[in-house]
């Protein structure tokens, strides 16, 4: 089967050698290629297992097969739902934020606070309140040894080894009855405590919520928004609903609603304009009502609806996306990870060198290893600074790059830290299992999403600095005091 006449037709004539601008004023269309090299305009209306129908810029309608396409475009549509073309194409999607899409699905969230570039939830361990720090770079989680004594918890000896950027440390295995984060409760787990004072950990955080039980309970990181998202299946909840009858999901939706003058109705919310809320009866009606003919309570409910929002939780096709797929819509580029034990590592580029990065929420900055740094040819300062961690303190130096790069995001003239990252690594044979940490200053920067149950990083790459842009002068990575201090005079 060849591709139809108005195709062929349009292809000979030059009908479709318009400037790519022109075909993105209408989100839906887009350029596809043939397999022998031919580039039209089109947006896919239907599709079947073995052909595709679309629907060209004039406006007339065309099929083909889909083996006819080049490979990309054959994926494309493979992948390509009705329902993924009409959210991609929607105004009131584009505005939700990864919050409001991941509690749609089903997630809850932990609101974060942001110092500096570290991200901060507050918890309770043992009914003691608890900061921590989210760290995707600590193999296991850990509490101030202070904080452990505090909250009451079971301390062993001393006899554990920890390594960070400042070398080891020795820490001691605890048990604690119950750690809860908002409506998540763990119960009954070990914790390894140790002095965290050297990094702040006795006044600015008294816990580390490492990547043990990221990867466990399936967490979402989400830095452009500070909060962490956990699927409510893969923990106990705190909250116990009552024992009672299954609900009837078709009547989930209805609810009893009251007006001003105190009379009430139980019907669903179908639709809304500035001053009116349409219901829909329990027998099928749909009926007007005014806004503030409401209840002050129920008008708040109106105020809060969303008509996008009601609609997707009730389609089934909405609750198969993936994370991936539902930040792809929103234009993030994605790619996976590799674990190494609980560290996340992805590959990318620093100049023209291949480099491993470790992905690590809970370094203030980026910090290269000194004899990946002398390959790549980066301009490496004095060692007159400091960098703090787990282990203590260990000597660093400015570090300035012309280019990073992971996927298409692009950091260009930034200076970074240069120190040595495998000093005391026995678990990797002395060796670290990466060439420079990407911090969190570049994961805020690049509104960086981490998903552990995928496995993957999303970065928004209109966020990333430019390949085409003006040189920027460079600027010295941010600091903290607790991260960076000048070195003690000899």
């Amino acid at each position: 089967m060849k591709l139809q006449a108005t195709i062929l037709a349009a292809l000979a004539f030059g009908a479709f050698t318009i400037t790519p601008a022109e075909a993105q004023q209408a989100a839906a269309f887009r350029r596809f290629q043939t397999r022998d090299g031919k580039t039209f305009y089109a947006a896919v209306t239907a599709k079947t297992d073995a052909g595709v129908s679309l629907r060209l810029q004039n406006g007339q309608p065309a099929n083909l097969l889909i083996r006819e396409l080049s490979l990309p475009d054959q994926q494309f549509v493979r992948k390509w739902t009705k329902f993924k073309d009409e959210l991609l194409n929607n105004v009131a999607f584009a505005k939700l934020t990864v919050k409001e899409l991941l509690e749609l699905r089903g997630y809850q969230s932990f609101e974060f606070e942001i110092q500096g570039n570290h991200i901060f939830v507050d918890g309770e361990m043992n009914g003691k309140k608890l900061k921590m720090m989210v760290d995707t770079g600590a193999q296991t989680s850990l509490i101030h040894l202070e904080a452990a004594k505090t909250a009451g918890l079971e301390i062993g000896p001393m006899d554990q080894e920890i390594f960070g950027v400042g070398g080891k440390a020795m820490a001691a295995v605890s048990k604690f009855t119950q750690l809860k984060l908002g409506d998540a409760i763990i119960e009954n787990r070990r914790v390894l405590a140790t002095d965290m004072s050297r990094v702040g950990g006795g006044q600015q955080f008294d816990a580390i919520f490492g990547a043990d039980y990221l990867r466990e309970l399936d967490a979402v990181i989400s830095y452009r928004e500070g909060r962490m998202f956990l699927k409510p299946e893969n923990v106990k909840s705190a909250v116990v609903k009552p024992a009672g009858p299954v609900p009837n999901p078709a009547m989930a939706e209805f609810k009893r609603w009251t007006t001003s003058d105190n009379k009430q109705f139980v019907a669903a919310l179908h639709d809304k304009n500035e001053t009116q809320a349409f219901f829909r009866l329990q027998n099928g009606q749909v009926s007007p009502l005014a806004i503030d003919r409401l209840a002050d309570a129920d008008k708040d409910v109106v105020a809060k609806w969303d008509k996008l929002r009601d609609q997707l939780s009730k389609n089934p096709e909405w609750r198969t996306l993936t994370t991936k797929e539902l930040l792809e819509l929103r234009s993030y580029q994605s790619f996976e990870y590799r674990l190494d034990g609980n560290h996340i590592l992805v590959d990318g580029m620093v100049n023209t060198l291949k480099a491993t990065f470790l992905i690590d929420t809970g370094a203030h900055g980026g910090v290269f290893h000194i004899p990946f740094a002398k390959s790549a040819g980066i301009e490496i300062g004095p060692m007159n600074r400091v960098i703090s961690g787990i282990g203590g303190d260990a000597p660093a130096a400015d570090a300035k790059v012309a280019m990073m790069k992971m996927g298409d995001a692009v950091i260009t003239n930034r200076v970074l830290m240069a120190a040595d990252l495998e000093k005391d690594r026995p678990s990797y044979g002395g060796k670290s299992n990466h060439d420079a940490i990407f911090g969190a200053d570049f994961l805020r920067q690049l509104d960086g999403v981490i998903n552990y149950k995928e496995g993957r990083i999303f970065l928004k790459p209109d966020q990333s600095d430019k390949p085409d842009e003006a040189p920027k002068e460079a600027k010295p990575a941010e600091v903290k005091p607790a991260d960076v201090k000048p070195a003690p005079a000899k």
